[in-house]
């Protein structure tokens, strides 16, 4: 719903972003859009490790060991293996330590042949994909050691996004007991034709977006192509998603620890992780689990426009934006460093600038306004940051350009910083900073008490639309503004004052001549023409 304003411009009132899981029943495409409950039946496979650790190890040795020389047994790994590199060894440490993260039991290294999860890389003339698993089973073969184990079908690259990073998030999901959202696997004939079975999805969020267990682009589920602008490529899920995070904490149980402290998130990370580090990991698409503390997300570095949405299970659009040409060549240098070859040319002037064309013309920028009602907001991706539904972050922080920042029910801390930014805190009594330039605050809940520490009166502007003035008559009115006049008992006024020094802007929708919100707007005095509404 959009209402008119005296200057001709319309606005959106829509009170939260578009959320696909918000039409749940409904369809998408042709998709049906699943509840929780559905999903984890789709992604659970079953069994799983048990005990109260779990550990991994790298099998190292000659040759493998156990069922795998069994005669009989026809495995196909024996044909010729190595050991895991020294970057394939760091890059899984670290995506074992992001499975620990989200569930009770622990995930430890193990030194030998005896862990649950043994990893290797096979070196197949015909692998059945990038890596394969065996998800554990219950019954009377589950105690045989091959179950959960993880083959790399060649060495892959291991950078946060790359093929063989998300290769290992996937095939240690499946080691855990995840499956695939659907009844589909790579290279399966399961009918018996002599041909590769379809991979059909059968729901709405069988996507990337949403799961690091799918083989569909987050394109299915309405998204844009999740680009690196500086290491030219698609960059793929780095995490376990939000709908992995959902069905193994249902089947492990939440690590109730974990960064339980105050945490900063991508810019002035100190979540310990690189790939939650924008100075590592510039391009996320990821999720976050945290289990307590005050928590931020920092995209100050951002020198696109970012789109933070602070709600549980909500997506954000935001990355480092557009990075210098030494800048991207930088970050050449120490991929390649990190791979040990030189994997990547530095970019020339012409090559980064027609990269960048394209990568820019995904339709990104549209995308967010179609889901936020926010037109301006120059994000370099799409959909590709959620956050867990049973994790709470309470702070964001934008960059240079123009954001949208939108909180949650707690009580937030928002912060624009440069660019012409729109802040929206929803409940809670939030603390909401423009920065420079001329921002938005938008309001769409008469509950909670919030405050505008740097409002500028004549630049700023203070966006009521979206809250019914007069709630004691059908459908939605707007405010009567009557300046620093008292209110007169007359549901729909609004007035602004002064008390103590500082500013505030009161509404009164049930015409008790009682505030019914207050909004405190700092040394600026608000005026008829700061508002809409």
């Amino acid at each position: 719903m959009a209402r008119q304003v005296t200057d001709n411009l319309q606005f959106e009132t829509a009170a939260t972003p578009y959320l696909l899981e918000d039409s749940i029943g409904g369809t998408y495409g042709d998709k049906p859009i699943f509840n929780q409950e559905q999903v984890i039946a789709q992604i659970d496979a079953g069994a799983e490790i048990s005990g109260k650790t779990i550990t991994f190890g790298f099998l190292d040795g000659p040759h493998t060991i156990g069922q795998y020389n069994k005669p009989g047994a026809h495995f196909v790994e024996p044909a010729g293996y190595e050991p895991f590199t020294e970057a394939e060894k760091t890059a899984t440490r670290e995506i074992m330590h992001m499975w620990d993260d989200l569930i009770a039991p622990k995930i430890v290294e193990k030194n030998g042949n005896g862990a649950d999860i043994m990893l290797a890389t096979s070196f197949l003339e015909s692998p059945p994909g990038n890596g394969w698993s065996y998800i554990p089973i219950e019954g009377k073969h589950e105690n045989l050691k091959f179950w959960s184990d993880v083959w790399m079908a060649g060495s892959g690259a291991t950078h946060y996004g790359e093929m063989g990073q998300n290769t290992l998030v996937h095939e240690i999901g499946h080691a855990l007991g995840l499956s695939h959202p659907g009844p589909y696997n790579a290279g399966a004939d399961n009918d018996g034709d002599g041909q590769p079975d379809p991979i059909v999805s059968v729901y709405a969020q069988d996507t990337g977006q949403f799961t690091v267990m799918s083989y569909f682009s987050t394109i299915e589920s309405g998204g844009a192509l999740t680009l690196n602008l500086a290491l030219p490529g698609i960059v793929a899920p780095q995490t376990p998603m939000l709908h992995d995070i959902l069905t193994i904490q249902s089947k492990y149980g939440a690590d109730p620890t974990t960064r339980a402290d105050d945490t900063v998130y991508f810019a002035n990370s100190t979540a310990g992780l690189g790939v939650y580090d924008l100075a590592e990991n510039p391009y996320p698409y990821l999720a976050v689990y945290d289990a307590g503390g005050n928590d931020t997300f920092d995209f100050s570095t951002a020198t696109n426009g970012v789109f933070l949405d602070l709600r549980p299970g909500a997506f954000s659009s935001a990355s480092r934006g557009v990075m210098t040409l030494d800048e991207a060549n930088a970050v050449h240098a120490a991929y390649n460093a990190e791979a040990g070859q030189d994997l990547w040319a530095p970019f020339d002037e012409a090559g980064y600038a027609g990269w960048l064309e394209f990568a820019l013309s995904q339709g990104q920028e549209a995308l967010v306004e179609a889901d936020t009602g926010v037109a301006g907001i120059s994000a370099t991706m799409n959909r590709n940051v959620s956050i867990a539904y049973n994790t709470v972050i309470e702070n964001a922080i934008g960059g240079a350009a123009r954001d949208y920042l939108l909180g949650n029910d707690v009580a937030n801390v928002l912060k624009g910083n440069g660019g012409d930014d729109v802040l929206n805190g929803l409940g809670g009594d939030d603390q909401l900073w423009g920065g420079e330039g001329a921002d938005e605050f938008r309001f769409f809940d008469q509950s909670g008490n919030d405050t505008i520490l740097d409002f500028v009166s004549g630049t700023d502007k203070i966006h009521l639309a979206g809250i019914d003035a007069n709630i004691g008559e059908a459908g939605d009115q707007a405010f009567d503004f009557v300046g620093d006049a008292a209110f007169s008992g007359t549901a729909g006024e609004l007035r602004s004052y002064t008390s103590g020094g500082l500013n505030f802007l009161a509404g009164d929708v049930d015409g008790d001549g009682l505030a019914d919100f207050t909004i405190g707007t700092g040394a600026s005095h608000v005026v008829a023409s700061d508002l809409f509404f």
